[in-house]
């Protein structure tokens, strides 16, 4: 082609790309982010807001499953970061990759655990950016009352994480022959609290591990301590 008395090619001339490089994302695109935490160690914060319902994050990104049943699934529980997956398997979280694992305790949660599949912290109520995710551990405890002291904050906080059963409320119990328990009207009274705000913060299933745990007190050996969670 010839335009002003020179001469062009109309050919595309293509230039050789140089080998591609890898691009760093300048933004994360993870809903969370795992940082310090005022309430204890690491803990995960929301990077944008949530709504009840939301899956917020996986529990355990890598992780392994054992069998209820295999000592070492009672081994890792004294971690006390193992989810028992739909009363079969044990989950265990590779603790080098931060997941859901390392939500801390509030008394006043913003989200709960759901211990189905690989596990999973879902949105309970609203959660705003920059905001720390929190869950209610429900730990039950013998004889061991002021054994987690909890730091949540809240104006709700019940000063400890666990909720004990000492060998005193196991004597206000019975087991009837159909293995559910009776309670006697001191224990009910003491439970009734707790069950109303248990109700209160959507945390109903805590009251299965109180009962299972008065059962294994009474059934156990004289002397011998319950190891519960």
């Amino acid at each position: 082609m010839e335009r002003g008395g020179a001469t062009t090619d109309a050919r595309l001339r293509l230039q050789p790309m140089s080998k591609a490089r890898r691009v760093k994302p300048m933004f994360s695109l993870s809903p969370v982010e795992f940082r310090d935490s005022a309430i204890a160690g690491r803990g995960v914060f929301a990077r944008r807001p949530f709504q009840p319902g939301d899956l917020v994050v996986a529990y355990a990104p890598k992780q392994r499953k054992v069998d209820a049943r295999d000592p070492e699934a009672r081994a890792a529980a004294e971690t006390k970061l193992t989810l028992l997956s739909e009363q079969q398997q044990v989950i265990i979280p590779d603790t080098r990759v931060p997941g859901g694992w390392l939500c801390n305790h509030s008394c006043d949660p913003n989200a709960a655990i759901f211990s189905d599949g690989e596990g999973r912290i879902q949105c309970t109520r609203p959660i705003a950016p920059r905001e720390e995710v929190t869950i209610f551990y429900g730990w039950v405890s013998h004889n061991e009352p002021r054994r987690d002291p909890c730091r949540c904050g809240s104006p709700r906080c019940r000063g400890f994480i666990n909720f004990d059963l000492s060998d005193e409320d196991a004597a206000h119990a019975r087991i009837l022959a159909d293995g559910t328990v009776e309670l006697d009207d001191i224990l009910r009274a003491r439970l009734s609290e707790y069950s109303s705000f248990l109700h209160s913060i959507g945390q109903e299933q805590v009251r299965e591990a109180i009962a299972a745990t008065l059962v294994r007190i009474k059934l156990r050996k004289p002397g011998s301590v319950v190891c519960a969670y």
